[in-house]
């Protein structure tokens, strides 16, 4: 096997924790902080951020799965998953007067709502922690570059073989159920839902995964990462 086959695709999901920004915050701004959030549970599909609303506070996963979308051409395309200790759509919170974005719970999620004006106010007077969320906003940015790069890159085969590795990677597991329907695979991916059906019945026929509905389990790991390389 070529040695650029031996190491699996890996979207590096690590850049996105942000605990490391928070904890430089000092113990009394850490103390303001938590007087001006507000923790909201959201149940799978429920919408925590609706495309066009003012943005008024900074969001922080604490626990869960978020998708991202944004409208292109008129159709809804997901540009990335958040889990948890991540803020949601921080780059462009500051660009925008209105969130530019859709973020959806995929599973049980608890997200603080942080007001704008005090994380403004923490970036202005210290210096450590804004550079840590410079440091931060740009980890994200470019992973997300290179994430929608490689997919647009890839056959329907090699996309499904990088989401379904994503979702290992995330569950920790080679067995999860996915948080998703075919139809919102499709729209991550760019193909339509009869080619990520196909796909999966292929892979399942060719003994490479084993699908029951939403569960999956991934039966030749190093079949699947071969797929996502050359796809």
């Amino acid at each position: 096997m070529p040695d650029f086959l031996k190491k699996e695709y890996k979207f590096d999901y690590n850049f996105l924790d942000a605990k490391e920004c928070l904890n430089q915050l000092t113990i009394k701004e850490k103390e303001e902080l938590i007087k001006h959030k507000t923790d909201i549970e959201f149940e799978p599909g429920e919408t925590i951020i609706k495309r066009g609303l003012l943005v008024s506070n900074i969001l922080y996963l604490i626990d869960g799965l978020v998708k991202l979308e944004i409208i292109n051409d008129g159709k809804p395309c997901t540009v990335g998953l958040i889990q948890s200790h991540s803020f949601i759509g921080i780059i462009c919170c500051f660009a925008f007067k209105k969130f530019d974005f859709t973020a959806t719970a995929l599973e049980k999620t608890k997200v603080s709502f942080i007001d704008k004006e005090i994380f403004e106010k923490f970036i202005k007077t210290n210096g450590d922690f804004a550079l840590d969320l410079i440091k931060h906003m740009s980890g994200v940015s470019n992973g997300l570059f290179h994430r929608i790069t490689t997919l647009s890159q890839k056959n329907i085969d090699g996309a499904l073989c990088i989401l379904l590795l994503d979702f290992a990677n995330i569950y920790k597991s080679d067995t999860f159920v996915l948080p998703i329907v075919r139809k919102e695979i499709a729209n991550m991916l760019g193909y339509s839902k009869e080619s990520v059906i196909n796909t999966l019945s292929k892979f399942n026929k060719e003994g490479i995964l084993k699908v029951a509905d939403r569960k999956i389990e991934i039966l030749n790991r190093k079949k699947l990462v071969q797929i996502s390389k050359l796809g």
